[in-house]
This record gives C-alpha cells, structure tokens and sequence, in this order.
C-alpha cells in the first residue's frame, strides 16, 4: 500500500499544478479521504489511491472538494467507486474506470444513458452525471489514461433478499426502452455480443485455446474439480451456442449486466428505486437481458420459486420470441461462462489476478449444472407467461 506521508492536501495541491487541461481546476485544502490505495496480490490496484481521487475531484467539485470525505464502496469487480460526502451534506459517487482504459466503452455507456433521459421518465432512478468543470462532459481522463465520473447518488440499498418480481418488471421497462434508442446517436458498441463469448476480454484475443489451455493450467489447480465441472459445462455450450447463432434471434440494445446487484431497491415501499452500471450495454440478443438478470438467482438456495417471480415481473413490459424463451437457458449459462471468460483475459491482460474465478469456480459450476437440469421448467414457465401477455405470441 501507498505511504500515508504525503498529506491529501499536498496532493491536491499538485493535482492542480500538475494536471492536464482536461483536469486543470483551482487548488483545495482539506480533503479527508478514509482510503489508501490498496492491491491484489499482483500489485493491481482495487480501490482508487489519494492521487487518482485528488486528480478526478479537481476535475468536477473544483473549491467544493474542500472539507469532502471520500470512503470506498463496498462490492465492485472491475472498477473504483468512491462515495464523496461535501460539508453540505450531499453525498455524490465517485466513479474511476478500471477497464484498460478503454475510453470508447465509457463514451458509448454515458452516449446510452443520455439517450434513455429522452425516453422516461421511468418508474426507476438512472446514474445522472456531473459536467466537468473545464469540458462539461460526463466523463474526463486522468493522466494515467483512466476515466472518471461524478455522479448523483441514487438512494437504495441492494436487493438480495428482496422479492424479485419488482426487479424483474424493472428490468423488462428498462429493455423495452433500450429498444427504443437511436443507435445512430451512440455509435457502435464496443462490447461484442455474449455469443461471441471469447471475444469478451482483450486478453484472449478471442481465442478459443487461449482460454481452454489457461483454465488447463496449474494456475487453476487450486480449484481444479470445479475447474473440470466447469469445463465441462463450457463444452455443452460451446456446440449449443452454434446452433442457437443459426437462429437469427432477435438483437437490440441491452444492458448486459443487470444482475441484481446493480439494482437498488426501497425496502420500504418494495420498489426498484434505481438501474445502475451500464458500461457494458451492447447491442446483442435481447433475450440475453433476461438470462443476465436471473444468473445470480440460479446460483440460490432454492433456485426455481425466484426465477419464477422475476420472470413473471419481466413479462408485464417484456416480450419475447418461442425462439428466445426456448434458447434462455442456455444463454443464462452463456452469462456464467463469460464472466469466467472475462476473468481468465484480465489476468492474462495482467489487470487483476485469477483469484476472481477461483473463488467463484463452484459457485459457477453449481449454478450452471442446476440451469442444465431445470432448462425445461425454465422454458415451459416463460411460454406459458408469454402467451398470456402477448397475443401475437406464437
């Protein structure tokens, strides 16, 4: 960890001498940060250091950093997000990419983001940013080339343990919005679809033996019996995947990772009060938003009563194909594959350790073994539902 001898004050201070144009604001003195950088076991920086938190507040707060505390939020797997509470009371969300400082997929998140402001109001929150001081975009880049954001905090605590049907309705409005988006107004995403599933990470240079001679490596043998269920898994997939992409299923704008932890939820009125964290929206199959949304609750103690209650959520805006409601499990399963996909490129790509899939190697392998043997109930309940909603449904 970072020495705790050069003062926050100081570094802000240099923060303001030293920063780029895009940077560049007036000085602050009393900063109070309750963080140090800390790092993984191969050096990787999980949680946003004094410099970075200086360098990005001086882009969006100017004097009004001044007397702000900064504390680290808890959760998080890819990027560095910071509450930020002003002496005022008000308290924003720091958000600092860590994401190989890939500046297209943040453009491409907040481009989406402002094309939904046109579409609401919805019956949820979404992340509204704070224009730069010098640029007034949404979004600036640090001198180590990561991007920044400061946003509106939207109140809600995380749902768990939560009903999922309100989160499941939620999802559905939010899909059927994102359907509605001019693509022409937010270019080209830059993350490929789930079904070009070794594309997922840089690192792997969406090589098939690349990931399989990894997760074949002793790098794994800590976990290697899940390893090998998981493999296994992977390879059903592999040849259901071929099939399904002969298809032509219907694609559109998605979230891409609208588990339930990136939902916030008011315990009290039992309402989805926010839809956070669309730096991985893509243009993909549409059905993959459902598969996303249910692949944390196949991994439950009781699985099916909870995918039941989202996916009779889901159906009240959602609408999909016989086609789509017949590949959802194996897309579900597609959703758990690329997230071990997507661990194995980062460490390759040496942004952070495999850590985060050995430790969730039999949380995965369960989950996808329970999908595999459920795919029916899964199915049947999802038809029955679509047919009573949608009357074209066929």
């Amino acid at each position: 960890p970072r020495g705790a001898h050069m003062s926050l004050c100081s570094l802000l201070l240099a923060a303001h001498a030293l920063a780029s144009p895009l940077a560049r604001t007036a000085s602050r003195s009393a900063l109070r940060p309750t963080n140090t950088l800390a790092m993984s076991s191969a050096g990787i920086a999980t949680r946003a250091n004094d410099e970075l938190v200086a360098e990005a507040l001086s882009c969006f707060l100017g004097e009004g950093a001044v007397g702000c505390a900064v504390t680290p939020t808890s959760g998080g797997v890819n990027n560095m997000v910071q509450y930020v509470d002003a002496p005022s009371g008000e308290r924003t969300v720091l958000r600092i990419y860590n994401n190989g400082c890939n500046t297209r997929r943040v453009e491409f998140e907040h481009a989406v983001l402002a094309q939904l402001d046109t579409l609401g109001p919805f019956s949820f929150a979404l992340p509204k940013y704070f224009p730069a001081k010098e640029s007034s975009e949404s979004f600036v880049l640090l001198k180590n080339g990561a991007g920044a954001c400061l946003s509106q905090l939207i109140p809600g605590g995380l749902p768990k343990a939560a009903d999922p049907e309100p989160i499941g309705r939620a999802s559905g409005e939010l899909l059927m919005a994102l359907g509605q988006v001019d693509r022409a107004k937010v270019g080209e995403s830059p993350t490929p679809p789930y079904f070009e599933v070794y594309a997922v990470h840089h690192g792997l240079k969406n090589n098939k033996a690349t990931f399989y001679d990894y997760v074949s490596s002793p790098a794994l043998d800590v976990c290697r019996p899940d390893m090998d269920r998981l493999v296994s898994e992977f390879k059903f997939l592999d040849e259901a995947l071929e099939k399904l992409v002969t298809q032509k299923l219907p694609m559109q704008l998605i979230h891409g990772d609208l588990h339930y932890d990136n939902v916030l939820f008011d315990s009290e009125s039992g309402a989805v009060s926010g839809l956070l964290d669309f730096e991985f929206a893509a243009v993909d199959w549409r059905a993959m938003e459902l598969a996303v949304c249910l692949s944390k609750y196949v991994g439950e103690k009781d699985p099916f009563p909870l995918v039941r209650s989202f996916i009779a959520g889901f159906c009240q805006y959602g609408r999909l194909t016989r086609a789509e409601c017949e590949g959802l499990p194996e897309m579900i399963n597609l959703r758990v594959m690329s997230n071990c996909v997507y661990f194995v490129g980062r460490a390759i790509a040496g942004e952070d350790t495999i850590d985060s899939l050995t430790t969730r190697a039999g949380m995965y392998a369960t989950r996808m073994e329970w999908v595999r043997a459920n795919r029916q109930r899964i199915v049947d309940f999802l038809v029955e539902l679509m047919k009573e909603k949608d009357s074209d449904f066929a």
